[in-house]
């Protein structure tokens, strides 16, 4: 088949089967519901104004679970999943690095002490979760910008891919350090406990309130790195190069870096930590596609990593029954020993791949 052809195949695939599993994972859970009744209350809901809901069709008990409960949180997952693997093929083309990730940032870790200061800390502002979320956001975003100023400065006023790496893993060390730190400090093992909870992931508290922005910044995040596209085929190509064919190699590179890190804290602020999936899933799809353009690998690790993460949410949702597992562990389960194949398969750091 030819490479067009089978990219277009391989993106049509991706697209249906991201549908496909919207309706499959939302009949998933402690409860399982027939696809076929799934499918006849989302069709019924959406085009009819639930008009066979109210004349008793489906049951009530399973009309909210599938809309109230289980279809937000399946929407949720998907935006999580497009969210963190485009981010994560994002940062791959700006710090040429295959094995980059979007919590080099520091994103992650600062979400984290965010949080714990929201659970741990005397400090009342808003609601419970409210707090937590915009804590966990406000932290997210402030230790992103930490790395890129340090960067800056340590870069000579430019931001490169070296200083950027080292200034993300100071950043995290730093941020880890204040977590411990407030744990290490607190006297409520119920703050402990949730602090805990939090760092290893999990999509449970997805509604259909906090969908909503995340639902947009991830969908005007996507749109942006994919017409960028051929612009990160050229940071690719190195500095140098790339400035030569006419990018603004330091305005791309610090914007690009100011939408990774908005995408992925309006992301991990409600979810907690869950990791790898901005690291592996763009390697299988350049796998799949037999490409490094950034053009084709933008919008299908969108697709797929919104088919991954809500297959792995519906797997921690049931594996145990009642017991949920967190998705932070799911994730780390498949993507370790997956980065760790495509690590020996490929030689990074042995042969300069």
């Amino acid at each position: 088949m030819r490479t067009k052809a089978w990219h277009t195949f391989l993106f049509i695939f991706l697209a249906v089967f991201m549908v496909f599993s919207v309706i499959a994972t939302v009949s998933i859970g402690a409860t399982e519901l027939p696809v076929s009744e799934v499918y006849g209350v989302l069709l019924d809901k959406l085009f009819h104004g639930g008009e066979q809901i109210s004349a008793g069709v489906f049951e009530t008990s399973h009309y909210k679970i599938i809309w109230q409960i289980r279809l937000p949180r399946t929407l949720f997952a998907m935006c999580v999943g497009a969210g963190l693997a485009i981010a994560g093929a994002a940062m791959q083309a700006l710090v040429l690095n295959p094995i980059a990730d979007p919590y080099v940032l520091g994103v992650s870790s600062g979400a984290s002490a965010g949080a714990a200061i929201a659970l741990l800390a005397p400090i009342a502002i808003m609601e419970g979760q409210r707090q937590t979320t915009a804590f966990a956001f406000i932290g997210a975003l402030g230790a992103a910008f930490i790395v890129y100023f340090l960067a800056k400065r340590a870069g000579g006023g430019k931001l490169q891919p070296v200083t950027l790496l080292l200034a993300g893993t100071a950043v995290n060390a730093v941020m880890s350090a204040v977590t411990s730190y407030l744990v290490f400090r607190a006297r409520s093992p119920e703050g402990i406990a949730a602090v805990y909870n939090w760092q290893m992931g999990a999509i449970a508290a997805a509604q259909w309130k906090t969908l909503t922005i995340p639902a947009v910044i991830v969908v005007i995040g996507s749109i942006v790195f994919t017409m960028m596209g051929s612009r990160f085929n050229m940071m690719m190509m190195g500095d140098e190069d790339a400035a030569a064919m006419g990018l603004r190699v330091r305005l791309f590179r610090s914007v690009m870096f100011i939408g990774v890190s908005v995408v992925v804290a309006s992301l991990v602020s409600i979810t907690g930590i869950i990791g790898f999936v901005g690291l592996v899933v763009p390697h299988v799809v350049r796998l799949f596609a037999r490409t490094s353009d950034n053009r084709i690998i933008m919008p299908m690790s969108t697709l797929f990593g919104a088919s991954y993460i809500m297959w792995a949410d519906a797997y921690a949702r049931s594996v145990h029954g009642a017991a949920e597992l967190p998705l932070g562990i799911v994730t780390a389960f498949i993507g370790a020993p997956f980065f760790m194949f495509l690590m020996i398969k490929n030689g990074y750091g042995g042969s300069g791949k």
